[in-house]
């Protein structure tokens, strides 16, 4: 970061974590590796078993769809799905802890072909579908698809932030670059610490509870479920968890994942008793040297979420969308369809009548 004329005594360990834990998942046959999934920071089947375990899914819930022999055009592709309503519903196993559609989502239209064809094969009693997070390349190529018997609805469900490494700080406003070296001052006059580890030990694990149990955010529905996280990430050697520590308390801790030249920003949390020391943005200004300089990532990328202060952070902002596909033959699925159709459609009215109203 430039001038960076203090530095806050920091301990970075990159060792391989000693602590072994085996999150035991289903292995699909061809499975994927972790750099070919959408999510290269876990690999795919030890994250989706325990986010299906994490939604109460039993086995038989939840399947990994993947393609077959692949044709001229198209790429293989794995998705990851669970059965809802005897299975008429069918969704992405996905959540709010989910950045991406995955393992693999498929990446050309003849791909998207070959996916319905074969949702329709093993599952045919489905009525409706919901996927989600789409990117809006994933979006427009579903919108360029002839499925007779299909109708798609599209809303934007989040946003995607992202930025290039190089020469990172020097696209961030100067307002942020002094913020940052004016609380660095603060901190290091004060004797704090950043430690930046890649093991989930105990002690960084109950330093980010204790933290967040004190910041702003609303409690997690399942700790466990982090904590798996946090100690997967750390076997896959790509976790880097950051805590700025004060008079011996940490009031900052920060995940984040590194792999494939990517750095995401995971989970972020702050204890608001230290909020004027701002010690989350002088640990993610830390964090930002360390991916940029000793990791040497392509990418920071703050998955989703539509935060307005990820702006001065970031250089792009990008929608991520939600599909719901019905099966029009299906009576209960073509009025819903038709329902969604004509309420998207008064609101768009309604709205319009809005703006107009303001220009008088």
């Amino acid at each position: 970061m430039p001038d960076n004329d203090v530095t806050l005594r920091s301990n970075v360990d990159v060792s391989t974590p000693r602590r072994n834990i085996q999150l035991d998942g289903l292995s699909p046959p061809a499975a994927l590796q972790a750099n070919q999934s959408a999510m290269p920071w876990f690999l795919p089947a030890p994250w989706y078993q325990h986010l299906a375990g994490f939604l109460g899914l039993s086995d038989t819930q939840w399947m990994m769809l993947q393609s077959g022999q692949t044709a001229e055009n198209s790429a293989p592709w794995q998705l990851a799905l669970y059965c809802s309503a005897n299975g008429q519903q069918i969704n992405s196993l996905t959540n709010y802890y989910s950045p991406a559609l995955g393992p693999l989502a498929p990446a050309h239209p003849a791909d998207w072909q070959q996916f319905f064809a074969a949702l329709t094969q093993t599952q045919p009693a489905v009525q409706r579908l919901q996927l989600q997070p789409l990117t809006a390349v994933q979006q427009q190529q579903l919108q360029q698809l002839t499925l007779p018997g299909w109708g798609f609805y599209f809303c934007q469900c989040s946003d995607n932030w992202t930025a290039r490494a190089e020469n990172y700080w020097q696209q961030r406003p100067s307002q942020l670059r002094n913020t940052i070296r004016r609380k660095r001052q603060k901190l290091a006059a004060e004797g704090a610490r950043i430690e930046i580890s890649q093991r989930a030990t105990p002690e960084l694990v109950a330093a980010y509870w204790q933290v967040y149990q004190h910041s702003w955010k609303p409690a997690e529905p399942k700790t466990d479920f982090i904590d798996a996280l946090l100690h997967h990430a750390s076997q896959q050697q790509s976790l880097r968890l950051g805590v700025l520590w004060l008079h011996g308390r940490p009031v900052a801790a920060q995940c984040w994942l590194v792999a494939a030249g990517v750095a995401a920003i995971y989970k972020l949390a702050q204890d608001q008793n230290f909020d004027q020391y701002s010690p989350g943005t002088v640990l993610t200004a830390a964090l930002l040297d360390h991916v940029i300089e000793v990791d040497q990532v392509q990418t920071i990328d703050f998955l989703t979420g539509n935060d307005q202060y990820k702006a001065q952070w970031m250089d792009t902002k990008t929608p991520l969308y939600q599909l719901q596909a019905f099966r029009l033959y299906q009576p209960a699925a073509l009025l819903q369809f038709a329902l969604l159709r004509l309420k998207a459609g008064m609101r768009q009215l309604w709205q319009r009548g809005v703006t107009q109203s303001g220009k008088r």
